[in-house]
């Protein structure tokens, strides 16, 4: 079987957003407990996911090529999508890049890790919410029945078509 944009993108787009509510949980945990090796792993763990963004990004493009031409796909959809990925991407590699930051200091001043664990765990809070969001606007492409009213295409339309059209 030949994989195309959509698949691979369909493939990884889940990676930051289930990844990042595990890492506010798991964050939560960490600044509660005194354990040193927990703190460590999560902000690892957390520069993983942060990371891990990057693939989506990557592969949006691919994806857009692949159905931005079937019938029902909305153009203002996809770049609604497009616009709030891109910002949750960005947010998404600066908690990544904040995580590990934090995991490099700390070994050599262990006492960072009481203000570095709750700013990644802020910073995670904030990038989990851009990439839940960013992914319902994904949903709305191809699943009309999470859109509401005013979003996508309006009953009548044809493949990328607009009103005025």
């Amino acid at each position: 079987m030949v994989w195309n944009g959509a698949q691979f993108h369909m493939l990884v787009n889940h990676l930051p957003v289930i990844g990042f509510v595990g890492m506010v949980l798991a964050l939560a945990v960490a600044v509660t407990v005194q354990s040193l090796d927990i703190k460590r792993f999560v902000l690892v763990a957390t520069a993983l996911v942060g990371l891990s963004a990057l693939a989506p990004f990557l592969t949006g493009e691919s994806a857009e090529e692949v159905i931005e031409h079937e019938p029902g796909v909305s153009e203002s959809l996809i770049h609604e999508h497009e616009e709030l990925a891109e910002i949750a991407t960005v947010l998404s590699v600066i908690t990544g890049v904040a995580a590990a930051a934090a995991f490099v200091l700390q070994r050599s001043r262990p006492d960072t890790l009481r203000l570095t664990v709750p700013v990644v765990l802020l910073l995670s809070v904030i990038s989990s919410g851009l990439m839940g969001a960013a992914a319902h606007e994904g949903g709305k492409i191809r699943h009309p029945e999470i859109r509401t009213d005013a979003d996508g295409a309006m009953p009548g339309e044809t493949e990328n078509e607009s009103p005025g059209d």
